[in-house]
């Protein structure tokens, strides 16, 4: 029962950062991206239960030097390494994708624009209302600009010609240049929105995220020998259920996103320490587990 309690929280935890990074929750509502993190909690707390009775009476040398399933313990581990892999790895861009923003009430907007069938689409620049607005950003030796821009919109109900507010470009914007922008074709009466994520609310650039935070991928393996698997696979109240307390309170941090939309700014305060704790979790399990 424990085997299978632990498989169903490891293999739920890997779904659940393997959702996380796809870019499919980048903007509210986020809730469905976080049911594979509450299961994988569920099955967790119920492994530490059932183990936890299991172990009454029973010596912690015995515990740690398990008898037979020796056939298995290959299996065992290579899973073991890649759903801790992936927790170490690709946790920490999973926890800030989902924490961080839109928040406020332009959060509350993009829901509605995408409750309504609404999603990103391309749309050239007609004209450019005033002067574009130098916001102090450079990106790959491009300075971002900010700026009043009309575009022609084609509704279901028929093309409109808008004035979008705020739509950031890379270098000073000019009519026939392309945007990314958010609307729903058949509501027309909730306008039309820059894309606040735009060209990074696709697969591709997911991509160069997965291979920055998957770096480190190449070492973890060199860390978890047999010996640590092994005993990372026995409960143990003090390596195990502080973990879990860390992996939890960071996913707590993306609830005040994924059920609501608070003042903004509050997403980018959340992000950061949902960000460390998969790596804070997994440094409490390796120093405590040395120590028992």
């Amino acid at each position: 029962m424990t085997r299978i309690l632990g498989g169903l929280a490891l293999l739920c935890a890997a779904c659940a950062v393997v959702v996380g990074n796809l870019p499919l929750f980048l903007l509210p509502p986020k809730a469905p991206a976080l049911y594979p993190a509450v299961a994988a909690l569920v099955f967790a707390c119920a492994w530490a239960a059932v183990a936890g009775v299991r172990q009454r009476g029973v010596s912690r040398f015995d515990l740690t030097h398990p008898d037979g399933g020796k056939a298995r313990t290959p299996l065992l581990n290579a899973f073991l390494r890649l759903c801790i892999t992936l927790l170490i790895v690709l946790g920490p861009s999973a926890a800030l994708g989902q924490a961080i923003g839109p928040d406020g009430a332009h959060g509350r907007h993009i829901a509605d624009v995408r409750e309504a069938g609404g999603g990103d689409h391309e749309l050239r620049i007609d004209g450019v209302v005033g002067k574009p607005r130098d916001t102090g950003v450079t990106i790959n030796d491009h300075v971002q600009y900010a700026a009043t821009v009309t575009v022609t919109v084609p509704f279901t109900s028929g093309p409109r010609v808008v004035t979008v507010e705020g739509v950031h470009t890379l270098g000073a914007p000019v009519p026939g240049e392309t945007v990314h922008l958010l609307y729903a074709p058949d509501r027309p009466d909730l306008g039309v929105l820059e894309n606040p994520y735009g060209f990074f609310d696709t697969l591709f650039p997911m991509i160069f995220i997965w291979g920055f935070f998957a770096f480190p991928a190449l070492f973890v393996p060199f860390v978890m020998s047999a010996d640590f698997l092994r005993r990372a696979r026995v409960f143990h109240p003090l390596v195990h259920l502080p973990a879990f307390a860390i992996l939890a309170a960071g996913g707590a941090l993306s609830l005040p996103l994924a059920l609501g939309y608070p003042v903004s700014g509050v997403d980018l305060a959340l992000a950061i320490p949902a960000m460390v704790t998969p790596w804070l979790a997994a440094v409490w399990a390796a120093v405590a587990l040395n120590r028992v």
